[in-house]
């Protein structure tokens, strides 16, 4: 489980939320605007890591390129991998939009 905390700032008060990863290393988001936003936030990590679907949030800050890469190495094919030409189609396709977050 995680924390519910106040803090003020010049526009009112805000809420931060702490909780554990997966991995047992700490966090927090802030900024909710009321206490129900921080309790239906911590209560949705929750649920998302006991279903295994929880996602680092530092890994959102990857490129859409980026995560393609990881995906393209992590999906093994016949012959342990997609083919090059389809993944160097794909990388090329990738090259401008692949810079968005």
């Amino acid at each position: 489980m995680g924390s519910i905390s106040a803090y003020e700032t010049s526009v009112g008060k805000r809420y931060r939320v702490r909780y554990r990863k997966p991995d047992h290393s700490q966090t927090d988001k802030r900024g909710f605007r009321t206490k129900r936003e921080a309790e239906d936030f911590m209560a949705s990590v929750e649920v998302s890591k006991l279903r295994g679907e929880w996602v680092d949030p530092t890994r959102s800050k990857m490129t859409v390129a980026e995560w393609a890469e990881h995906w393209y190495d992590a999906r093994p094919a016949a012959g342990g991998s997609i083919r090059p030409p389809a993944a160097g189609r794909a990388r090329r396709a990738l090259a401008v939009p692949g810079r968005a977050r």
